[in-house]
């Protein structure tokens, strides 16, 4: 039987043939864990439905009637944001770079074009608009990384649903009213163009999530170690598309308020215990701007820079320009997301959601290749679920500003700093597995395997 392999960067394809063979053993093991698989898939249903109820309740019903528990302070600058502008104003008027965590609309221009039209609506109408949006934009970004990178006899649905509703930092979303399942759908389908071979589709959707929020600029460096020479060109016009629109939509002195003040305030060392990039961990090992802003030290900034360089090289790295599997390049791809987070100069709890990709990406390598085979990737990974799926949010629900303080007058405190950087360590963990999984030369996965056939492919 033959299949089709694709050329790496050039968009031209070649025919790589791959001989089957059907291995009788293992399709008669198959028969035999039948039973058992239905009732996991059985009880995975059930849990999707279970989680799906509670989401409709918490996130339809409970806001329909007016008893939505959710503070939505972050969307309140987004609102705020977009009124502001409908009254002739700066979309960065409430801005502040005095608290660590800065306060008020810390987006490109591009960004605040896109919640304006909330301006037109009340503040009950705009809060249901934007959370059925979000919540809408992580479900169908999930629903597209699942189905791009799991087998096709897998309940990819149920896990993508599971995935959008229960993983911890993309139910902090909805709860709070963050822009990142936006930019997250945006991601996914960047992924599922990555992966298909679509370099200008890629390009152009990475663009936009580029002048949304600026940390998937580092695509560039993904999409240039791939020689993909027109997908490129398509992130960087549609990003100059997007940087021209916005500063047309806030004005120039909005846009020079975003360059000056925003961007400085966004990219400063930042010790706060919730920014888990590794700018944030590494102010932490200083006692840099933990609990109030303080001047930077020059060592500090150039340790976070040099941090930022060597993760994003790191992904740069594992890319390569000649034919992989579907399964490796979405691997790429999703280091390339675990660089994007650890390389910026904050990325609070939320921003995590976008995690969902590289996990969903190594699930796809294990169903391909098999537990043994992607042992310490997927190792890896649970250790990530672990963290962000159970640790995390146990220790957010257990502290309180008062708490935290009574802890910075203890000897204890140092050391209780360097363990918040414990979610952090495990992304790095992740990136550094998947990039040595990436640099490791293996055959081709690109077989029926993907599709749960019981076959072993030989490429002649």
């Amino acid at each position: 039987m033959a299949r089709r392999g694709l050329s790496p960067g050039g968009g031209g394809r070649t025919i790589r043939p791959v001989i089957t063979r059907v291995a009788p053993e293992r399709a008669v093991r198959g028969r035999q864990r039948s039973p058992r698989l239905r009732r996991i898939r059985l009880l995975l249903l059930l849990a999707t439905v279970a989680i799906s109820a509670v989401a409709l309740f918490s996130f339809v019903i409970q806001p329909l009637t007016g008893h939505f528990g959710g503070p939505f302070e972050d969307f309140s600058a987004y609102l705020g944001a977009a009124r502001s502008m409908a009254a002739g104003g700066s979309a960065y008027a409430s801005f502040s770079s005095a608290p660590v965590t800065e306060t008020g609309f810390v987006y490109p221009p591009f960004a605040a074009l896109l919640v304006r039209p909330l301006a037109l609506l009340s503040t009950r109408a705009a809060t249901l608009v934007w959370l059925w949006l979000t919540l809408a934009c992580a479900v169908a970004g999930a629903i597209v990384v699942a189905r791009t990178a799991l087998p096709k006899s897998w309940p990819r649905v149920e896990l993508a649903i599971l995935a959008a509703v229960a993983f911890a930092p993309a139910a902090y979303n909805y709860w709070h009213g963050q822009i990142n399942p936006v930019i997250f759908l945006l991601l996914a389908i960047s992924y599922w163009s990555y992966v298909r071979d679509r370099q200008v589709t890629a390009g152009i959707l990475l663009g936009l999530a580029a002048g949304i929020k600026i940390a998937p600029v580092i695509f560039l460096i993904v999409l240039i170690r791939r020689r993909w020479w027109r997908g490129t060109a398509a992130m960087v016009s549609t990003g100059m598309v997007t940087l021209i629109l916005g500063t047309l939509a806030v004005g120039g002195g909005a846009a020079v308020t975003f360059v000056t003040k925003v961007l400085p305030g966004l990219n400063r060392a930042t010790g706060w215990i919730y920014n888990q990039s590794l700018g944030g961990a590494i102010s932490r090992v200083a006692y840099q701007s933990v609990l109030v802003v303080q001047p930077t030290s020059w060592p500090v900034q150039v340790a976070n820079i040099v941090a930022a360089l060597l993760v994003v090289g790191l992904a740069g790295w594992a890319v390569r320009p000649e034919w992989r599997s579907s399964e490796e390049r979405g691997a790429e791809f999703g280091l390339a997301i675990t660089a994007m987070l650890l390389a910026g100069g904050v990325a609070w709890y939320a921003h995590f959601m976008h995690l969902i990709i590289p996990l969903v990406c190594v699930l796809g390598l294990v169903a391909a290749r098999g537990w043994r085979a992607e042992r310490s990737t997927a190792l890896a990974a649970a250790g990530v679920l672990i963290v962000f799926g159970l640790v995390a949010p146990l220790a957010i629900s257990g502290l309180s500003m008062n708490g935290i303080v009574a802890v910075s007058r203890t000897p204890g405190w140092w050391p209780f700093l360097q363990l918040c950087s414990l979610p952090c360590a495990s992304v790095l963990w992740l990136s550094i597995a998947l990039a040595r999984r990436l640099r490791r030369e293996t055959a081709p996965a690109d077989s029926p395997a993907r599709d749960d056939a019981p076959a072993v492919g030989v490429t002649a």
